[in-house]
């Protein structure tokens, strides 16, 4: 009788412990679709985004002004991109702001240019992250990709948004984004932002059209 008892017991906890791993295996096959979902939904939204980024970019390209990037060499380096002899980083025509490469990308300096495009002084965003440029008409998922791409290892970015000045006013904004590097070890310490206004060469080529 005691031997039936505990075969019993046995056998109820065998099928306790085949359904529990049956449940786990379960479990572990929906996170598993789940995260191939998720995975798939965000590679579709990425591809959809860089797909839009890339046509307005080419319509913008395409205009009969080869101003918009010539001229425009990236920085490869912090001294290179904000020089301490400040008139020479002044007299640079670019309007170029530089963040740190890690956390909220706060804002570590810029030059002339890039204050008299933006409204702000340099004392006025160091330590601030470019949220204070965008506004409801920027675009938040271009330049969220455009930072994407330079951590997959693109050397550099070009990207087409609304950004605000200081004052409210906005502009088309031509953006260049790329890494800035330690010259001894190449590890990426900054990135630097070039921007360029193109809101009247866009405004001149429509009114042509």
């Amino acid at each position: 009788m005691v031997a039936r008892i505990k075969n019993k017991k046995s056998n109820v906890d065998l099928r306790t412990q085949i359904d529990g791993a049956k449940i786990v295996k379960e479990k572990e096959a929906a996170w598993k679709k789940f995260c191939t979902i998720q995975r798939t939904r965000k590679f579709l939204k990425r591809r959809r985004i860089r797909k839009e980024s890339d046509a307005i970019l080419k319509e913008v390209l395409e205009m009969d002004d080869a101003t918009i990037t010539s001229g425009v060499s990236v920085p490869k380096t912090l001294a290179e991109a904000l020089p301490t002899d400040i008139e020479k980083r002044n007299n640079d025509m670019r309007a170029i702001v530089v963040t740190e490469a890690t956390g909220s990308f706060n804002m570590v300096g810029c030059n002339k240019a890039w204050e008299n495009l933006c409204g702000f002084a340099e004392c006025e965003i160091v330590g601030k992250d470019s949220s204070i440029l965008q506004g409801p008409d920027s675009n938040y998922a271009g330049l969220h990709d455009a930072v994407s791409r330079l951590f997959e290892g693109e050397p550099k970015v070009n990207v087409i948004t609304n950004n605000y000045r200081k004052d409210g006013s906005k502009f088309i904004n031509f953006l260049t984004l790329a890494p800035l590097r330690d010259e001894a070890s190449g590890k990426i310490t900054h990135f630097v932002a070039i921007l360029n206004d193109v809101g009247d060469k866009i405004s001149k080529r429509k009114n042509k059209a």
